[in-house]
């Protein structure tokens, strides 16, 4: 349930330790916390780029300001917050027990009695939300905890205050969860609370009857059914399904409001035990794992981890929605000039790290013992340096100067030739290379035992990640009868190229303001991502610039320099909510479809920066334009969580 914190991760949000991580999605990562008292919290941290967007902090202190109104038995109370902290976090009371998903998944259908203990607790909990003004607008098995005295719905923190706003933006962004969205949340329409309801009448039925009651074969297929079907609830109990078809009405006036629902089922029996033994015994374990981690919370923590986010005590919660009330434009002004002047502090203090590291390694050297200069590249160190630069003056004296100069071949890669040898330098995955027992600089090279024909590999090792980058020294042969050099040259290379970066790591002109600074695993909002793969995966970096996620579908973003063709699509779909898509003949009879977007244009000699996403499926199906309308949507979608390039 709760997965270790990562190194460069913070032990402390305000005044919370942090006992490790419990999830992650569009708007950010979910943290556990303990506070000073003992007590567990879930702290919400939103994403870095959400923070650059022109309405998203005045949004979020009105959801703070509201989410902290709500109270009820049925749901995780919203108890600190800090709008004006670098990353801005929200923290609510931590609700151990199982979601409802994993429960349904692991023990099965839950029987009439407990669904109907389970529609008091919602539709409780929606009361006391629609109470203050919210819409949860993501009511998903997900969001309901089973607790041991009954059910919670969390994470209605993160709604949207009623607004009138459409779901299905121009971004083809979605709030909400597929399955369980409403027919005018999937069609982009203004909602009102009755949006939820029919989110909660999709609950309850997946509840007792084990699946949605509008899935279909993909995503867009289940969005489909979910406005022009009528829901399959021929497999529930007949007082669940009395239940829920009023909810399910299309028209969203005629759904039952939380307190007509609340009349309809009547009071509840005591109870000791809500659900099944085996979801209390669930519960139980949750519990002993979480005593486990208050027991040694220091075992969770990562060593070298960041500790200065968030002061130690600070202002009373009572203090901060007073101040958060009284806040003015102004005080944004100020956390603008305090990131300026932290901004500045960290310069000062990186080029004193430099010049110091600098120092220490002039000396050159293979010193086994000598530590690695390059543990410190991550992957974001990885992608600003500028290969070429590295490349400038010739990497193997007995070759004698470049015939052909460094070429740029795209961010992370760079070819030469010298003497009769092809040389390339690319910072690329190292799956199958082998330790060579060979240090140089401190930097240990690594060998490549399946080598191509007629070339030699070696690795210089940064810093540990997984997958495992390294920066690949190639060496070919241009000539035949030059082959049997290679590894040699190879080794030549590779330890000039190592002395090379000890000293001094050139940086990729105008890195802070390029694509390659980005990571292409963290540009893109995982809904978005789900309704073209299906089941949600983690994204694995398949390059330097390339991300891939493989489930139903396969889902590859890439981050490059090139000039997309500029091509006619004269076939047209729409498929309403102001969702469309032009594809071609060819791309009606692939398996796969691409898109391309320029994020930055070609300037001065420099080549345009490049969004590309495929989509592609095991077969062409029935309905290959809808994996050209996923490439469209997920593209846009990161397009737009891009900063805005300056002109």
């Amino acid at each position: 349930m709760v997965t270790q914190l990562q190194p460069g991760d913070p032990v402390r949000i305000g005044r919370y330790l942090l006992l490790g991580q419990l999830g992650a999605g569009g708007m950010g990562r979910v943290l556990l916390g303990v506070g000073p008292d003992g007590r567990l919290v879930a702290i919400k941290q939103v994403h870095a780029h959400l923070i650059t967007e022109e309405d998203f902090l005045p949004r979020f202190r009105r959801e703070v300001q509201t989410s902290a109104r709500v109270s009820g038995a049925f749901t995780a109370a919203v108890i600190d917050f800090d709008i004006e902290s670098e990353t801005p976090w929200l923290a609510s009371i931590f609700v151990p027990g199982v979601p409802l998903d994993k429960a349904v998944q692991d023990h099965g259908p839950l029987p009439s009695a407990q669904v109907r203990t389970l529609a008091v607790g919602l539709a409780s909990a929606l009361h006391a939300i629609h109470g203050v003004g919210l819409i949860h607008r993501d009511l998903k098995p997900a969001n309901v905890i089973l607790a041991e005295d009954g059910p919670r719905v969390i994470d209605f923190g993160i709604a949207r205050a009623v607004e009138g706003r459409s779901e299905l933006t121009h971004t083809g962004s979605i709030i909400g969860s597929p399955a369980f969205m409403s027919p005018e949340q999937a069609q982009s329409e203004a909602l009102t609370p009755a949006s939820d309801i029919f989110s909660l009448g999709a609950v309850l039925a997946m509840t007792a009857g084990g699946k949605s009651p509008f899935a279909g074969s993909s995503l867009p297929h289940t969005l489909y059914n979910i406005v022009h079907t009528q829901p399959d609830l021929s497999g529930l109990p007949p007082e669940v399904r009395h239940l829920v078809e009023p909810c399910l009405r299309k028209d969203p006036k005629t759904r039952p409001t939380p307190a007509e629902i609340l009349d309809f089922l009547g009071p509840l029996p005591p109870q000791a035990h809500p659900w099944s033994a085996a979801v209390h015994r669930a519960v139980r374990a949750q519990g002993a794992e979480l005593s486990a981690l208050l027991t040694d919370p220091e075992a969770t923590q990562i060593v070298g981890a960041d500790d200065t986010i968030g002061p130690g005590a600070g202002p009373s919660f009572d203090e901060k929605l007073r101040q958060l009330e009284a806040w003015s434009p102004n005080r944004s002004d100020r956390r603008k000039r305090k990131r300026v002047w932290i901004g500045a502090l960290m310069g000062v203090v990186v080029l004193l790290a430099a010049v110091t590291g600098a120092v220490a390694l002039s000396g050159g050297g293979s010193d086994p013992d000598r530590p690695n200069p390059l543990a410190g590249f991550n992957m974001t160190k990885l992608r600003s340096i500028d290969v070429c630069s590295a490349m400038n003056d010739p990497l193997v004296d007995s070759l004698g100067e470049w015939e052909r100069k460094p070429a740029f071949g795209d961010w992370g890669s760079c070819n030469a030739t010298a003497g009769g040898y092809s040389i390339t330098v690319d910072v690329e995955r190292i799956d199958g290379f082998r330790d060579s027992s060979t240090k140089v600089s401190g930097v240990p090279v690594l060998e490549n035992p399946a080598a191509a024909e007629n070339q030699c590999d070696r690795a210089l090792l940064p810093a540990a990640a997984d997958p495992q980058f390294g920066i690949v020294v190639h060496v070919g042969a241009v000539h035949e009868g030059s082959a049997d050099k290679l590894c040699r040259i190879s080794d030549e290379a590779a330890a000039e190229l190592a002395r090379n970066l000890s000293v001094k790591v050139p940086q990729l002109q105008n890195f802070r303001g390029s694509l390659a600074r980005h990571d292409p695993c963290a540009v893109v909002d995982t809904i978005t991502l789900k309704l073209s793969i299906g089941e949600l995966v983690h994204g694995t970096p398949d390059s330097l610039h390339t991300c891939k996620w493989v489930s139903a579908n396969t889902v590859t973003v890439s981050l490059w320099t090139y000039t997309p063709p500029n091509e006619q699509k004269p076939i047209h779909f729409d498929f309403g909510g102001g969702n469309t898509v032009d594809v071609d003949e060819a791309e009606m009879k692939s398996t796969s479809c691409t898109r391309h977007g320029v994020y930055r244009p070609a300037t001065d000699g420099r080549p345009s920066e490049v969004v590309t996403v495929s989509v592609a499926g095991s077969s062409v199906g029935e309905h290959p334009e809808l994996r050209c309308l996923g490439a469209r949507q997920i593209l846009q979608n990161i397009l737009d969580n891009l900063p805005k390039v300056s002109r």
